[in-house]
């Protein structure tokens, strides 16, 4: 075989190739080799004491998984670590340092502001993360009534084994309760990119075991031993005053979920009850089944309530009209009902009944929407249903847009309900 001059350059050239393939790939695998990685479970920013942003990484120890680990409980083998600089690449930079290995978000599971340092704004922070690589957009946006280093070292997980699990429920949770959203990074993203929607996220807290261990001195871990026998006034257990904080909750994992916190543009600006969530997911169609407290119709003083499951039957539906310049929106919700609490004496399979109950839900829905209606245009001025895309339609061109200007007649807007409750009586009982 004759090599010519032209196949011997091809050959060098394949050789040489080859080389710095082989060499970029093994310090690639050399670098990059689990052992040399630090998996981040969750973030925590803080204002710092010395600098803009304390910075808390949540880890677990990578011996954790190993079948010759000594310990079934994750809890144990979480790692908090904080460092404070004046951006979050300088503090993820002063944890690398410390750490000996190289921190990996590829499975952040959450990222928590404290209510203190998001009232200052945290667009920086969410784009400096989304400009890193392995960074996801799923991954939970919480807001922490607490600092959120406290919030993530009170995250103990009861049901899962591993911590990354507990974070991935939050968008299973929220469907059967609508006591808090499931709130994601890139979905604020999104909201920071567009005028005229505001965006929400999570609003997380210590739950009333956490809260009097911080206040106790005794430093157990029992649970028991931070229940108070004395009646706490600082909690709230009506949901339309419930927030993330102030929970009767007493159990090993401190943290917890309740409300939604609510942005004005990048700044937080107010919060929703676990009720005000439960209409905002109504709207979004984000919740699958919640739990309502109505009064019974049937009790004249209005004393006694009775409780229904409820279920949408339909996806809400609304609608954005312009009247001399004033928004009119008009909302349809339907839903089904199912009566838990029932008495004696009531013939639940009447329907003249259960048309009593229908309208009362109705009424108590209507009320609950306007006083939501209020708080967020009114009070907030905030609009985190996007109300606004269907206002969209009404304007030629985006010069009309802006000049309408969404942001001030957005207050001054009339909002239309139309509830439809069709309710049933209990899953098995239908005569007391």
């Amino acid at each position: 075989m004759v090599i010519t001059s032209k196949n011997a350059l091809n050959i060098i050239i394949f050789l040489i190739l080859l080389a710095i393939f082989i060499s970029a790939f093994s310090n690639s695998y050399t670098s990059h080799s689990l052992t040399n990685l630090a998996y981040v479970l969750a973030l925590g920013v803080d204002v710092g004491e010395n600098a803009d942003i304390k910075l808390t990484a949540q880890f677990t120890r990578s011996d954790f998984f190993s079948p010759n680990s000594g310990s079934s409980d994750e809890s144990s083998n979480l790692i908090l670590v904080s460092g404070e600089a004046d951006s979050i690449y300088g503090c993820l930079n002063l944890l690398n340092s410390y750490m000996g290995k190289e921190i990996n978000l590829a499975h952040c599971g959450a990222v928590i502001f404290s209510e203190e340092y998001a009232k200052n704004g945290i667009s920086s922070e969410i784009y400096s993360l989304l400009n890193t690589e392995e960074f996801r957009p799923t991954t939970n946006l919480i807001i922490s009534t607490c600092h959120a280093y406290d919030y993530l070292s009170n995250v103990k997980p009861n049901l899962e084994k591993i911590t990354t699990n507990y974070y991935a429920t939050f968008s299973i949770t929220n469907k059967f309760t609508g006591y808090f959203s499931d709130s994601t990074v890139g979905e604020f993203f999104n909201t920071l990119s567009v005028d005229s929607c505001d965006g929400t996220a999570t609003l997380g807290g210590l739950n009333d075991t956490a809260r009097n261990k911080q206040e106790s001195s005794s430093g157990s871990d029992d649970p028991s031993e931070y229940i108070s026998s004395e009646k706490n006034e600082n909690i709230i257990t009506n949901p339309d005053n419930l927030t993330a904080g102030s929970s009767s909750i007493q159990g090993k994992r401190g943290a917890e979920n309740i409300g939604v916190a609510v942005f004005d543009n990048d700044k937080l600006c107010g919060e929703l009850t676990a009720t005000e969530t439960i209409c905002h997911l109504l709207i979004k169609n984000n919740v699958g089944s919640f739990i309502i407290s109505i009064d019974n119709p049937y009790d004249k003083n209005k004393r006694e309530k009775v409780e229904l499951n409820i279920v949408p039957s339909k996806k809400s539906k609304f609608t954005v009209d312009i009247d001399n310049n004033v928004p009119n929106i008009y909302l349809d919700v339907n839903v089904q009902a199912s009566i838990l609490t029932l008495e004696e004496n009531i013939e639940y399979e009447k329907t003249s009944t259960l048309d009593k109950f229908s309208t009362a839900t109705e009424d108590y829905l209507k009320e609950e929407l306007n006083n939501y209606f209020n708080k967020i245009s009114k009070e907030l001025n905030t609009d985190i249903d996007c109300f606004s895309n269907k206002a969209l339609s009404h304007f030629n061109t985006k010069n009309e847009w802006e000049n309408y200007n969404w942001k001030e007649k957005f207050p001054t807007a009339n909002f239309h309900l139309n509830v439809k409750a069709n309710v049933v009586s209990g899953q098995m009982i239908t005569k007391t």
